[in-house]
C-alpha cells in the first residue's frame, strides 16, 4: 500500500490501535503528544518519528534545584476602594493557586508597584508593605474612596499549556511542570546541554518537533482552573528582574512595567 504525508498520534496504552490506523490510513509518521510517552514498540515500524520536545519544562527536577531561574509574568490586580485608611489588597485573589507564586525573592520595592489609579501616582513604597503569611499588600495612608491596584512579579509554578492540557483531558494524578527561564545564566547552559543529550538517546528519531517555546504566550488560569485570561500573540512570561536588568542596560532606560501586566478581569 501506497504511504502518503500523513502523522498519526501514539501513546503507551494505543500501540495495536497505532498500528492498526497506521496501515489502515497508509500514514508515513508518528507522533508523540503532549502528555503521553512514545511506545518502544513502534520504534522499528519503518515510519518516521516525530518527537515533540519541551523547550522550557518536563525537567522539574532542574526547576526545583533553581527555583530563582523560573519563567515570571507581571500580574496586576483588580480595582480596589479605599473606605478607610488602611486597605489590604490579597495578591491572589481569583488566581489558580497551584499555578502561580508570589515572587519576595527580588527586591518588591523595586519590582512591584502600587498605584491609585484615581490619580494615576505611584504609592510611595514607604506607604505600603506585603505580609507574606496573609498574601496582602497592605497600603498605609489610603485615600478615602480612592482605587488602588498593586502589580507584582509571579512564578510560573505550572506551564500554561501543560495545564490546559491536563485540565481539558481530566488527567489524574500529573505533577504540574514547572516553567524554568532559559534567557538566564544556569538555565541558559543547562538548556544546551540537555537538547545535546536529548539528541544523543534519541537516534530513532526522525524529527524534533519543539514545543512549549522559550517564553510562553499569555495564558491564566482563575481559581476554579477556567480560562481567566488568554492571549496568543502576548509573550508575558518573557520577564524577570534578570531580564529587565538586561533590558536597562542595552537601552539606557528603566522598563516601563505596566506594559507587562495581567488585569483582574
Amino acid at each position: 500500500m501506497k504511504k502518503g504525508r500523513v502523522t498519526i498520534p501514539t501513546n503507551l496504552d494505543v500501540v495495536p490501535q497505532t498500528l492498526e490506523i497506521l496501515d489502515e490510513w497508509g500514514a508515513d509518521a508518528i507522533r508523540d503528544c503532549d502528555g503521553t510517552e512514545f511506545p518502544k514498540e513502534l520504534k522499528d515500524t519503518g515510519s518516521k518519528i516525530y518527537a515533540t520536545y519541551y523547550t522550557t519544562r518536563k525537567d522539574n527536577e532542574w526547576a526545583k534545584a533553581h527555583p530563582e531561574e523560573i519563567q515570571q509574568m507581571y500580574i496586576m490586580t483588580s480595582f480596589h476602594t479605599a473606605t478607610e485608611e488602611k486597605l489590604e489588597i490579597h495578591l491572589m485573589d481569583h488566581l489558580y493557586p497551584d499555578m502561580l507564586a508570589v515572587n519576595t525573592r527580588d527586591d518588591i520595592y523595586r519590582w512591584w508597584e502600587v498605584i491609585d489609579r484615581t490619580t494615576g501616582e505611584p504609592v510611595s513604597t514607604e506607604l505600603w508593605s506585603y505580609d507574606e503569611e496573609t498574601g496582602n499588600v497592605v497600603i498605609r495612608a489610603a485615600k478615602l474612596f480612592h482605587e488602588y491596584t498593586v502589580s507584582f512579579l509571579a512564578y510560573i509554578m505550572w506551564d500554561p499549556v501543560h495545564m490546559y492540557n491536563a485540565v481539558v483531558n481530566d488527567w489524574k494524578d500529573v505533577e504540574p511542570q514547572i516553567t524554568f527561564d532559559v534567557r538566564q545564566p544556569k538555565t541558559k547552559a543547562y538548556s544546551l546541554e540537555r537538547l545535546r543529550r536529548f539528541l544523543d538517546t534519541h537516534e530513532y528519531v526522525d524529527v524534533v518537533r519543539f514545543t512549549t517555546f522559550f517564553h510562553q504566550f499569555t495564558l491564566i488560569f482563575d481559581e476554579l482552573a477556567r480560562e481567566k485570561y488568554v492571549d496568543w500573540f502576548g509573550y508575558s512570561a518573557s520577564v524577570s528582574p534578570y531580564i529587565l536588568e538586561q533590558f536597562e542596560k542595552e537601552v539606557g532606560y528603566p522598563s516601563v512595567r505596566n506594559i507587562l501586566l495581567i488585569r483582574d478581569i
